[in-house]
This record gives C-alpha cells, structure tokens and sequence, in this order.
C-alpha cells in the first residue's frame, strides 16, 4: 500500500474555531465553531489531511478533555503538533520530508 486512505476534509476550515474538546460519549475530538456547525473528527489521522493553516490552527489551541480520559484525546493533538513541526499536511510531498 503506497497511500494511507484519509477522509477528505474542507481546506481552510477552521477561520472561525472557538476551540477543540474531546467527546468521551462518542471517543470523538470535537472543533466547536462562532456561528457554524461543529466538526467531530473519529480519526486523529484526518489532521494530516488538512491544509497547514488548520494544522497551525490545531497547535496554537490545545484540546480540552477530561483527565480520566486523557489518552484518546492527547493522540490527537500529537498528531497536530508532529504535523506542524514536520510540515505534513494536505499540499505536502511526503516523499520529500525524509
């Protein structure tokens, strides 16, 4: 397998994020909006597609969770964070982050 199958997600999306929790109900991270409908991610994986404005968006903020539930949520915003440092996102070459 030479690709990872990600769900596509809307570029630019997070302009208006208030902030990003984590819903231990559903075991989904939940980017909560102004004046929009909220974005419920399943996968921390679904970060890496994202455009690097929202990736850079993800790392400024940090999730809110509970602290009995602290592991499922910390996976996602670890992945944010290795997505920002490294500079994966949607428009990057992977072959080229060696």
């Amino acid at each position: 397998m030479d690709k990872i199958p990600l769900m596509p997600v809307k570029q630019n999306l997070l302009e208006k994020m208030r902030l990003w929790c984590y819903n231990s109900d559903t075991h989904e991270a939940v980017i909560v909006f102004k004046d929009q409908e909220n974005f419920r991610m399943l996968d921390p994986m679904w970060i890496v597609n994202m455009s690097a404005t929202n990736i850079n968006k993800l790392f400024q903020h940090d999730i809110f969770y509970e602290d009995v539930y602290a592991q499922q949520p910390l996976l996602f915003q670890r992945v944010a964070c290795f997505c920002f440092y490294r500079g994966i996102h949607v428009g990057s070459n992977w072959s080229a982050k060696h």
